[in-house]
């Protein structure tokens, strides 16, 4: 049975906060993954927007949700920004891209754990440089019960989406517009999606974290119908194994983890010895936990600080790849 879970952890935030659980037993009993129960863990919350306003006196940084019309989705589409402190046009900073679980929604990190104000804590002890967090919405047509994948399907073409909006930001914000100054991140449905987009999009991003992911897609929900070469397209360990070339021009670094509860951490053995295979730099880790926030929130630190590390220390030959920032509108 595939379930979908939604844990909500208020953290430090004095709002009201909705927990929303979406369970699909009947179109999905009997479906399993690796032997596994295969679950879905996300953060679904009913914030007002004064919570933006409420971030940006608690950090110093300023929260913002930022509209634009993204041609893969043929609409105008959303996503979340945070300029940390200091922030400055005249100062390109590196992106880190953070996809959220299904369902789910944007605020998922800044409401389940606090990652802005911890990327603040980070830099006020210089254990980072600074950096734009972006917070893309994965939702289909708005509506947080749904489950796009991250990927393109017939609901709407999410993967290209999240190229739309590196674009933007690169164009909107002093974004360092170059792949090894982009980290593509994500959790449960949204580490799947930083694994699958990632990979579909290495020119774009030299960085990828996946916490507690998945690798192999069912014929569920926006792929219930899909033909078997989309099913191996949009399965990172079916799609790896086709990326040798590009990844000796694209150096990739990338790194799993996975609590030891958690069904999907049977996975990752197969994942990194794909990866390793074709060159990636991968690294992987095991900690305590299941999947859901008590296992990711103690590790935010963690990944900040690595992909602050990571963007200080491009893989060799990946600056080639680099272009200057353009004018900024903000």
């Amino acid at each position: 049975m595939r379930r979908r879970l939604v844990l909500l952890v208020s953290g430090a935030l004095a709002l009201a906060v909705m927990a929303l659980t979406a369970t699909n037993a009947l179109s999905l009993a009997g479906r399993t993954l690796f032997g596994a129960t295969r679950h879905r863990a996300a953060a679904n919350a009913q914030i007002a927007p004064r919570v933006e306003a409420a971030v940006a006196r608690r950090t110093g940084g300023s929260l913002t949700t930022v509209h634009f019309y993204s041609r893969a989705l043929h609409k105008r589409a959303d996503y979340l920004v945070y300029l940390p402190a200091g922030y400055s046009p005249a100062r390109p900073l590196p992106v880190f891209y953070m996809l959220h679980g299904m369902p789910g929604r944007p605020m998922a990190f800044t409401v389940n754990a606090n990652v802005e104000v911890r990327l603040d804590q980070l830099l006020r002890q210089r254990r980072v440089r600074p950096m734009i967090l972006v917070f893309p919405d994965g939702r289909i047509d708005d509506r947080t019960s749904t489950d796009s994948e991250w990927a393109n399907t017939p609901s709407g073409d999410y993967q290209s989406y999240v190229s739309n909006v590196v674009g933007d930001v690169d164009h909107r914000f002093a974004a360092l517009a170059c792949r090894q100054e982009r980290a593509l991140a994500g959790l449960s449905a949204g580490a799947y999606g930083a694994a699958n987009v990632g990979l579909h999009q290495v020119a774009q991003f030299g960085l990828i974290q996946v916490w507690s992911g998945y690798f192999r897609e069912t014929h569920n929900g926006v792929f219930a119908h899909a033909s078997p070469a989309t099913m191996a397209y949009d399965s990172p360990i079916d799609y790896v194994r086709t990326m040798a070339p590009a990844l000796r021009r694209f150096p990739l670094r990338i790194f799993i983890y996975g609590g030891r509860r958690d069904p999907y951490t049977r996975q990752i053995p197969a994942m990194a010895a794909a990866l390793q295979g074709v060159g990636a730099r991968e690294s992987s880790a095991i900690y305590p936990g299941g999947h859901s926030w008590n296992t990711w929130t103690p590790h935010v630190d963690q990944m900040v600080v690595m992909a602050s590390r990571d963007f200080a220390h491009p893989l060799a030959g990946a600056r080639a790849n680099c272009t200057q920032p353009r004018a900024r509108r903000a």
